[in-house]
């Protein structure tokens, strides 16, 4: 059925020039057999006009008199190939208003798509691919009218367009009543505006006209476009805090940061890292406070700093220091490596969006264009580097940077050997914008003794990004869900009591609660791979009971110097995601807790967010009076990994 629907056109023609032939050579046979006398200048007048008439239910043939095959066969065939013809003119011009009689009477639930642009029809055409079910479903909103020729080509796909402008706030009465009757029979809506700003003046409209309807039109999900932080938080806060009656669940999608998450999720950024310490891990070398000490940070190069290439940076930031403690040289701290002819915009960018960036990284910069030799110069100057993301928006610059990076990976292992301790690859991800067989067609070469000496990965590809679980449910928001009740439970036996884990409970949380549990998320595949190297914890019961007392937990540490070890890095972690969310330092008492603050430290004045807790010290987190108080919570963190990983092992939903 779908490969009529595909061809039908063709078919269509095919078929109406086989009637056709059929109809010439039938009434040729007929006038030059049957009839006698026609001047030789009148027959093929004859012979085409009798042809024209069979297409007009009009045969010149009487009906009684003897005539060819072809001619009989053409004469039923004719009218239902111009019946055929008439009925698709027709659809074309009737297709808008028997598209809206269907969809009122099959009372199916809409998918609304606000906002026409290059993603928003990939979307649309991904959803009708991955399920047939979407056809009649989706209705694309625009701002400005289509081109007719555009319309008719989505409206041919069962994609209805509709142009109503509901940004403005005085709109016309009759696109409010349209609105508000359509939002009822929707399922889910999703603002594709580019703009951000564009999508939140959307969202309060649409929670105005649906704040006014019952209870039973309710949409499930609404899922905004949001490729800013700054508006991610007031778009949030806005939703939250709205009391007129949410009668859907907001859900905000970034297309950078689904790319991010899926390259990390799909190619570990800790992979080489965490391989070259495992022998000493598993052979049980390393004793357990000793065991971070093995394990070196990334080195994370990123070649071209647009969208894509600083979601990738914040996706390294967030998972934080994979090894607070780690002894390797070069790899103490988490170091990124930014080549961008642009240095100093990217220099801007970095200290005015992180500005403890310096607590979260150590970050160098290359000026220069990717193609300059003194990129191999600059590289050769830091340690080897370890994961590298090639993120311009030029498909065939990335191709460019691509292949010289991976011979300069090659060659400088040759001759760095001593200095590269990875047992692994180099992976080298490449965004690419559609489509990315050509890094699968270079990787089957490398497969085929081409030697590449890296580890080739696409990601950012419109056909992976937008996807219908992607957009209405990013997949971190799923598994942060989960981590929270897990972390939520810990936290309910810690004081005594259970507190089960729930959707009312998420909802309670602020932004930046949920925002540390998609934080945590992020961590869950590398603690979790750690965790299958390194001997057991002790019994969470014990810890998480007579953790409650400070000094008894002290005593613990002493008892578990792993368990500490573990404590100390998501504490780390911890303090990193406040960095990269807008905290600037520590600041004493419980009650400036995330307020704005000046911060003098070294000589330097920092403005933003303060933690009384937010101290990278360990030992002075420890020795802190007020913050020593939480580190059971870092605790409650480290168990709750192994939980989620257990729940995983045991096919438990939780």
């Amino acid at each position: 059925m779908k490969n009529m629907e595909k061809y039908k056109n063709p078919i269509g023609l095919g078929f109406t020039a086989v009637v056709t032939v059929l109809a010439v050579a039938g009434s040729y046979q007929y006038y030059t057999q049957y009839v006698e006398n026609i001047p030789v200048d009148r027959l093929w007048s004859a012979i085409l006009f009798s042809a024209a008439k069979l297409y007009a239910f009009s045969p010149t043939v009487d009906v009684g008199v003897e005539t060819p095959l072809f001619y009989e066969i053409a004469k039923w065939a004719a009218p239902v190939c111009t019946a055929y013809w008439l009925f698709r003119v027709l659809e074309a011009l009737l297709r808008h208003r028997c598209e809206i009689l269907g969809r009122t009477f099959r009372r199916k639930k809409q998918i609304l798509v606000f906002g026409y642009n290059r993603e928003s029809e990939a979307f649309l055409h991904n959803l009708l691919e991955e399920d047939n079910t979407n056809k009649h479903r989706l209705m694309l909103v625009t701002e400005q009218p289509l081109e007719q020729e555009r319309r008719l080509a989505l409206e041919k796909e069962h994609i209805l367009v509709w142009h109503k402008n509901l940004l403005d706030e005085g709109s016309p009465p009759a696109e409010n009543r349209w609105a508000r009757r359509w939002l009822g029979r929707c399922g889910e809506i999703i603002l594709f505006y580019e703009d951000a700003t564009m999508n939140f003046v959307l969202l309060r409209r649409l929670m105005e006209l649906t704040a006014r309807r019952g209870k039973d039109e309710k949409a499930k999900v609404c899922s905004l476009r949001c490729e800013d932080k700054v508006m991610k938080r007031i778009i949030t806060d806005y939703y939250d805090e709205y009391a007129g009656g949410k009668l859907f669940d907001l859900n905000l999608f970034s297309m950078p940061q689904i790319a991010a998450a899926d390259l990390f999720k799909d190619e570990p950024l800790y992979r080489n890292c965490l391989d070259r310490a495992a022998d000493r891990l598993t052979k049980g070398l390393a004793s357990a406070d000793k065991i971070l000490e093995q394990i070196p940070n990334p080195h994370l190069l990123i070649a071209g700093f647009g969208r894509y290439g600083q979601a990738v940076m914040e996706e390294a930031l967030l998972m934080g220091r994979i090894s607070c403690r780690s002894r390797v040289v070069g790899y103490e701290r988490l170091r990124i490596t930014v080549i961008d002819s642009r240095s100093q915009h990217c220099r801007n960018i970095i200290e005015s969006r992180y500005p403890r960036i310096d607590r979260l990284c150590q970050i160098h910069y290359i000026s220069c264009d990717i193609g300059d030799p003194v990129v191999e110069q600059e590289l050769d100057r830091l340690p080897p580097v370890t994961y590298a993301a090639v993120c311009f928006s030029d498909q065939a610059l990335s191709i460019r940077a691509l292949e010289k990076l991976c011979r300069y990976f090659r060659i400088s292992r040759e001759l760095r050997r001593e200095e590269y301790c990875f047992a692994g690859e180099v992976p080298v991800a490449v965004r690419m914008k559609v489509n990315g067989s050509i890094i699968r067609y270079l990787t089957v070469q490398e497969g085929s003794g081409g030697g590449t000496g890296c580890i080739l990965r696409d990601f950012g590809t419109e056909k992976r990004i937008l996807t219908h679980q992607n957009v209405t449910r990013f997949h971190l928001e799923t598994e942060a869900r989960r981590f929270n009740a897990a972390y939520a439970a810990l936290q309910g036996r810690t004081a005594g009591g259970e507190t089960p884990g729930s959707e009312e409970l998420w909802e309670k949380l602020n932004f930046e609660k949920k925002e540390s549990n998609r934080a945590q998320v992020r961590s869950l595949p590398y603690m979790s791979a750690l965790m299958s190297l390194i001997p057991a914890l002790p019994p969470r019961e014990k810890i998480l009971t007579e953790g409650k007392d400070v000094r008894r937990l002290m005593e613990l540490f002493e008892e578990y110097p792993l368990l500490e070890a573990l404590a100390a890095q998501e504490h780390c972690r911890w303090c990193g995601f406040c960095y990269t969310y807008g905290y600037v330092g520590y600041y004493p008492g419980p009650g400036e807790k995330g307020k704005e603050h000046k911060v003098l430290e070294e000589d330097r004045q920092y403005y933003g967010m303060v933690h009384y807790c937010l101290i990278d010290d360990w030992e002075k987190m420890k020795a802190d009076p007020e913050a020593r108080e939480t580190i059971i919570y870092d605790i409650c963190g480290v168990y709750g990994y192994r939980e989620i990983k257990k729940a995983d092992m045991q096919g438990k939903i939780w």
